[in-house]
């Protein structure tokens, strides 16, 4: 920063500039060498600045020849060092000094977590496992050999060796009811009967009719995000309903999304299957799953609030589809969605229902269970947005107080 000098101090400069001496007023002579006065003073006078102390002799860097500048205690030249690994991603430091395929934390897992075997848990690729492994139905696995294609040779658990990969012909997408039978992008595998094994799998649209072929319902709680019972009475009830009401009979269970080995409990990303149908009651407010999901734009709709109304928008085209003031009593009047997904990344299938305010959520739970199950064959569309307004004052939802106002495949 400069700093301006006022003219009082400038003249006062000059006059201790003129107040020198020369040699014929009686000041000092020039040097011999030619130096003036003012030099030699300058000279002899104590330096401002501290001596700078010799430099230390530096001893030679032990890895300055190798070409990875990593080294042993005895100098011998390695790739990498596990204590210090500089590995790229998706790699990590083995003991013999070498990178290799796999992980060494949990940032490049999809899980958020990495095994000890330097394996993704719940791997959704190829890519996430260690090397001379492959991702079989989640799960990282030695690879089983083009011999044995389309037999359970080679696989555990009843799964079936296609293209060097065990897969559940079930659920798998890419091999849907046999190997090589992929589904398209919109589509999912799902069982249509309760036994999978009566080979009932069939590639389905992901619309709310095919809601029920899966074998697991798991419903996510947001016990840490949420103290009151909010969105789990609804959550536990979609789920009650799935499981009484689907043909497939799928095994019901809940699970805390801070612990679920369904879902990464840091970022909400699913790491499942379409074996599995995540049910998330409430918005991403609280639903870690449901933030993941429409901040990647992968459900169809997705939650925003403005100055004076909340609204749902596509996720496609970034439209409002529905809105609602904010201002109003939304104890007996609200607006609510009820979409189902599924993650293009992991398969994971998942079926979301929100309001605006915790009573539209329990509407959506409510319309859900004693409307739309009983009649599923008819819901052909993947989203649905409906208005309640109570009309007998009760402050509960009933099938004649909710009105569709959009639905939509995309």
């Amino acid at each position: 920063m400069f700093r301006r000098i006022g003219a009082l101090s400038i003249a006062g400069l000059i006059a201790a500039a003129c107040a020198v001496k020369t040699p014929d007023q009686g000041g000092p002579a020039a040097s011999d060498n030619g130096e003036s006065p003012e030099e030699v003073a300058r000279a002899g006078a104590p330096s401002d600045e501290p001596a700078k102390p010799d430099a230390p002799n530096k001893p030679d860097d032990p890895c300055a020849a190798c070409d990875s500048g990593q080294c042993l205690d005895d100098g011998t030249c390695v790739d990498c060092l596990p204590s210090n690994d500089t590995c790229g991603r998706r790699q990590y430091c083995t003991d013999d000094y070498v990178c290799a395929d796999g992980c060494k934390d949990g940032s490049s897992c999809a899980s958020g977590i990495c095994g000890e075997d330097h394996s993704c848990q719940s791997c959704i690729n190829d890519r996430e496992c260690a090397s001379g492994l492959v991702c079989s139905n989640g799960q990282c696995m030695a690879a089983c050999s083009a011999d044995q294609e389309g037999e359970s040779a080679g696989c555990t658990d009843g799964l079936i060796c296609c293209s060097l990969h065990c897969a559940d012909l079930a659920t798998d997408s890419k091999n849907c009811g046999a190997c090589g039978n992929a589904c398209g992008s919109g589509q999912f595998c799902g069982a249509t009967c309760a036994d999978s094994a009566d080979g009932c799998a069939t590639c389905q649209d992901t619309t709310l009719a095919n809601v029920c072929s899966v074998a697991k319902v798991i419903v996510i709680l947001d016990s840490n995000k949420n103290t009151s019972d909010g969105n789990r009475v609804p959550g536990r009830a979609m789920g009650a309903a799935l499981a009484e009401q689907c043909p497939t009979q799928p095994k019901l269970n809940e699970a805390e999304q801070d612990s679920v080995e369904a879902l990464n409990i840091t970022t909400g990303r699913p790491v499942s299957n379409s074996s599995e149908l995540l049910v998330v009651a409430g918005g991403p407010f609280y639903q870690n799953l449901e933030g993941y999901l429409e901040e990647q734009k992968i459900s169809p709709l997705y939650w925003k609030v403005g100055t004076d109304a909340t609204e749902f928008r596509s996720n496609k085209t970034n439209k409002v589809v529905v809105s609602l003031p904010i201002a109003g009593d939304h104890d007996s009047h609200d607006i609510f969605i009820i979409q189902f997904m599924r993650d293009p990344d992991s398969g994971s299938l998942i079926l979301n229902a929100q309001g605006f305010w915790l009573s539209g959520t329990v509407a959506a739970a409510d319309h859900l269970n004693n409307a739309l199950l009983p009649d599923l064959k008819a819901q052909d569309q993947a989203w649905y947005a409906y208005e309640w307004t109570d009309k007998d004052g009760d402050k509960q939802p009933d099938t004649d107080e909710i009105e569709l106002l959009a639905s939509g495949n995309e």
